[in-house]
């Protein structure tokens, strides 16, 4: 495997882009902690595209579905964000991508784990999202990325009446169907929302109009992760990081995805289910890996 300098071209992601941005109506009060500071033309993508299609009101309780489903493995999804601590006052982190950017971005995703905490401190511990590339173009870590946090998820509707899905502590509950492994429901989520992945709108028409306006290269703010395996270490370029704000109907959104994968996974027949691999790259379950 080739070993990567992710500390070459190391850069403040708090720092102002060269460039000097252009005047712009303000939203938040000089000070503020917020990261959409100012307002900017630009149509964000959202997470399941532009519409969603609607379940039955008894989606979860019609015995079409209820005599299918078995109840199996407990999942969570969590949005998580990071920054300012007590450490530092500066916009690192993802909020200094957010406040760059001007726009509400976070980390979602799942886990099986049941106390969140666990998760972050392993998010902390492999600086997830920190890779990016410095003004010279070489592969650098951004500080801030050991300070993440899970947010609270707070959709306005309600799960639909015997939904498997439930509002939890900072996050979404998820009793996934017997037959479902919690890496398939993840990707499966994960497809649904990639039409809102950072890095991908970043290569849009829309992404680079953005950028131009305020004066940033869209390669600084894309997001991936260095990952160490003892003496070895394996790059990504990319990260789950999303436009999405978790105490708008962003939430609500992310609710109904949830529910519509479940739904879709009992009510079709195992026969007709598409046959995909589920193997975690990250840990070098690929056939281009090395080693």
């Amino acid at each position: 495997m080739t070993s990567i300098d992710t500390t070459r071209g190391h850069k403040d992601a708090s720092a102002k882009p060269r460039s000097r941005r252009p005047s712009l109506s303000r939203l938040l009060p000089e000070g503020s902690a917020g990261a959409v500071t100012h307002y900017v033309e630009t149509q964000w993508p959202r997470i399941g595209g532009v519409a969603l299609a609607p379940l039955p009101g008894d989606a979860f309780t019609n015995p079409a579905f209820t005599e299918r489903y078995e109840p199996g493995m407990l999942t969570a999804i969590y949005a998580a964000g990071c920054g300012f601590d007590h450490a530092s006052t500066g916009a690192t982190g993802l909020v200094g991508v957010a406040r760059r950017l001007l726009a509400a971005v976070h980390k979602v995703s799942t886990t099986t784990q049941t106390d969140l905490r666990s998760r972050l401190r392993e998010l902390n511990a492999d600086r997830y999202g920190a890779l990016t590339t410095s003004a010279d173009g070489y592969p650098c870590s951004d500080l801030g990325f050991d300070t993440w946090m899970m947010q609270h998820i707070l959709p306005v509707g309600r799960p639909l009446p015997g939904s498997p899905i439930a509002n939890g502590d900072r996050c979404l509950t998820v009793r996934l169907p017997a037959d479902m492994t919690a890496r398939e429901f993840d990707k499966q989520l994960a497809a649904r929302m990639k039409g809102a992945l950072l890095n991908g709108w970043l290569d849009t028409a829309d992404g680079r109009k953005h950028c131009a306006i305020l004066g940033i290269d869209p390669a600084h703010l894309k997001r991936g992760t260095t990952y160490r395996f003892n003496g070895g270490m394996r790059r990504t370029d990319d990260a789950e990081i999303y436009f999405f704000r978790p105490k708008t109907d962003d939430a609500d959104r992310l609710l109904r995805l949830a529910e519509a994968i479940i739904y879709q996974h009992v009510m079709t027949p195992p026969s007709r289910r598409p046959r995909i691999s589920w193997r975690s790259r990250s840990q070098g379950t690929r056939s281009d890996f090395n080693g």
